[in-house]
């Protein structure tokens, strides 16, 4: 769509910073790839090697905390608050306030300075505080907390501000149809455009902050532009001199940019006053925040299982956000639901799991809540924190410094899928995350920058799309020593229709010849599943084996597929004949599987599909991490390190569906006599049920260490050393 381009008056520009020349002429000024299919990987490897550039060129954040060194019980305290309510702050009491969260174990908190509405909560010159609040409430609750030894770090909303969107409607950002971005009928948010003279504003508004209370950092809240881009006046003009159209990978380039420069002036503006100051920059996390690295000192993962995010969600993240380099909170919320659940409170089991998760999977712990109006924080809500936050504790000295270990590397569907790149969890990546918890596994999830060779098995789940440099880390590992597991159309040349490397041992001949094919597993290759055709839900592809590839399984067809004018039954047709076309293929240690099996996992979530994949990770890694034979699919382990010491996690908590969105935690599941193998290759001098400390049996055999939990109640750790 052709829009008319407005160029703002020079006064204007410097509120909108570009950055350096050389900088932009390597990518902005680059050729883009227009061939059939090769538009968006060629976009998107310049895209991502120019940011990279850039955040290099930042260097690494001059005064992060060391690892270990952050809090692990912390809150994030909401306060959006209308200025329809009149009483704001009337119940407030400093000293009450911070021993409410000091006698929850507390030790860390994000406090409210501006909030979505737009209203600021402090003393100011610059903002407007909310016309109900007589008082400085955030200066009253940081020096409160300070008083109290508790972390302190002051909240900040960017994108969403009610306040500046009414008095500069300019400064809206503005969707393709031309209408500004919001969602009147859904949460009267509308959106600001951080690329407009708004970015000045804010950027005093935190000076004034930053100036005036002693905090220890800032916490920035919805830092990004619409997806499909912005068309206001700015980012017209500022596309139109970097030369970028309107197509989608152009987009995402600008949005980068304007986000990076945000990043920057806020970064700058917190370190040069607290050189060594927290700087967090929400609705960032995502796969491919790597390059903005530099300009966070620590990275907070933001994922309320009931409140849209799922419980898939905080899996398939931190395995990511993890390999990154950063210290990484993880952050839930108290609500049944979701922010601003008012009256809704999470189940004690739930909170409980939730956070003694995160520490499994080697991060620290927040709590998201909302203070109620009249400033008084919620008895029962603190009582629940405190409960789960004295279990977090007790555990702390088995956790600080412990970093996750994993022998499996799966790269993410959204590393080459721009599309992708958001905070949802793509379907394949939410199936292979399901299927390696379940199966027990312990693995982290890749970009196209990760290191392969910390693995011993990589995955390329379902549409990895390849590229010349992909293609040869995967050729490297491979002659490394490492094992590939491929399924479907990963590092299938989308020009060509070949795939990228001969090491996979077929070659491809298009879709399958059926939508509704069968799996017919061959016995000595898979001999723990029943010999019987199995469904496949989704449709796969056709290859032929090469020379030197064993075939695994193989396809059946149906009679006839499904369709108005021939049907039988209810739903698929049955099974017609047998082939010798191959599913499942070996050639040494690369595997290939011909479906889209990590994607129908999670849409149709037919067990089978997980069988298989466990039997070939057999094949593939004979001795993983950590084996838990008597353990559920429904139980998590983990396996963390703690420089010589192995912590292992045991997590039992089900979950059932009681409302169509909601999955519920009641109550702790009970396990008993759970045998643990942890890969070792010394004998450990002790093992030991933590955090009770208590001595376990345990023995050495095989390169493992193996012992017996007497009991699970929810979670039990144990550690070797």
């Amino acid at each position: 769509m052709a829009h008319a381009v407005v160029v703002p008056p020079r006064s204007i520009l410097p509120a909108i910073p570009l950055m350096a020349e050389p900088l932009l002429s390597r990518v902005w000024k680059a050729p883009v790839n227009a061939g059939p299919g090769r538009g968006i990987i060629g976009v998107s490897a310049m895209t991502r090697r120019f940011f990279l550039g850039t955040a290099a060129a930042l260097g690494p954040s001059p005064a992060a905390p060391a690892p270990g060194g952050m809090p692990f019980r912390q809150i994030h305290l909401d306060f959006h608050t209308s200025e329809l309510i009149g009483d704001v702050g009337a119940a407030f009491n400093a000293e009450e306030f911070a021993a409410t969260l000091r006698d929850a174990r507390v030790n860390s908190i994000n406090v409210f300075a501006k909030c979505h509405h737009g209203w600021a909560y402090y003393d100011t010159k610059i903002a407007a505080r909310h016309p109900a609040l007589k008082f400085d409430l955030l200066g009253e609750m940081v020096r409160a907390l300070r008083r109290e030894g508790i972390t302190v770090n002051y909240y900040y909303s960017l994108v969403w501000d009610v306040l500046q969107a009414a008095r500069h409607p300019e400064w809206r950002a503005i969707a393709a149809d031309g209408k500004p971005v919001g969602r009147p009928l859904d949460d009267t948010w509308p959106w600001l455009c951080m690329n407009t003279p708004y970015l000045d504003q804010v950027v005093a508004e935190n000076r004034e902050i930053l100036d005036n209370y002693d905090v220890h950092g800032g916490w920035f809240d919805i830092l990004k532009q619409p997806p499909g881009g912005c068309f206001c006046k700015w980012c017209l003009a500022e596309r139109k001199k970097l030369g970028l159209s309107d197509s989608a990978a152009d987009t995402y380039k600008h949005n980068k940019l304007v986000a990076m420069r945000v990043e920057r002036r806020l970064f700058d503006l917190v370190r040069a006053k607290l050189p060594h100051g927290a700087v967090f920059f929400n609705s960032r996390i995502v796969i491919g925040v790597r390059d903005e690295m530099p300009l966070f000192s620590h990275i907070e993962l933001e994922s309320l299982p009931t409140g849209g995010w799922g419980y898939s969600h905080f899996q398939q993240r931190v395995r990511y956000l993890r390999t990154l380099g950063k210290e990484v909170v993880g952050m839930t919320g108290r609500f049944h639901k979701s922010w601003g659940d008012f009256g809704g409170l999470k189940n004690q089991a739930a909170l409980d799991y939730e956070c003694l998760n995160f520490l499994a999977n080697g991060v620290k712990v927040c709590v998201g809540d909302q203070l109620h109006p009249r400033g008084r924080l919620d008895a029962a809500t603190y009582s629940r924190i405190g409960v789960t936050y004295r279990k977090v504790e007790a555990l702390e000295p088995w956790c600080r410094g412990a970093e996750a270990a994993a022998d499996i590397g799966v790269m993410s569907v959204a590393a080459t899928n721009p599309d992708m790149t958001t905070q949802k969890v793509p379907l394949a990546d939410q199936g292979f995350t399901n299927m390696l918890l379940e199966l027990h596994q312990q693995f982290n999830v890749l970009d196209l920058d990760s290191e392969f060779t910390p693995y011993k098995v990589v995955i390329l789940p379902d549409e990895i799309r390849p590229s010349a440099a992909l293609a040869s880390k995967v050729e490297s590992y491979l002659a490394g020593g490492g094992a590939l597991l491929v399924s479907h159309e990963s590092l299938l040349e989308p020009a060509t229709r070949r795939f990228a490397i001969e090491a996979l041992g077929v070659r491809y001949l298009g879709p399958a010849k059926f939508k509704g094919c069968y799996l017919l597993t061959i016995r000595e290759h898979f001999p723990r599943l029943d010999d019987t055709p199995y469904f496949l839900y989704q449709p796969g592809t056709s290859v032929a084996a090469e020379s030197g590839a064993e075939i695994l399984a193989t396809y059946g067809f149906p009679y006839f597929d499904r369709s108005k004018e021939q049907f039988c039954s209810h739903k698929q047709t049955p099974l017609g004949r047998r082939t010798g076309e191959p599913v499942i293929t070996r050639k040494g240690k690369v595997v290939y599987i011909a479906n889209p099996i990590f994607r129908s996992y999670a849409q149709d979530g037919y067990g089978v599909y997980k069988q298989v994949v466990g039997e070939l990770l057999r094949k593939l890694l004979p001795a993983p991490l950590v084996l838990a034979p008597t353990l559920p699919s429904t139980a998590q382990v983990t396996v963390l390190r703690q420089g010589p010491r192995h912590v292992v996690h045991v997590l039992y908590y089900p979950l059932t569906r009681r409302a169509p969105d909601i999955d519920i935690i009641e109550e702790p599941g009970l396990l008993e006599n759970v045998e643990l193998r942890v890969r070792m290759d010394r004998a450990p001098a002790r093992a030991a049920l933590v955090p009770q400390n208590r001595a376990l049996p345990f023995r050495h055999e095989n390169g493992y260490a193996v012992c017996r939990i007497p009991r699970v109640l929810g979670h039990q750790a144990v550690s070797f050393e």
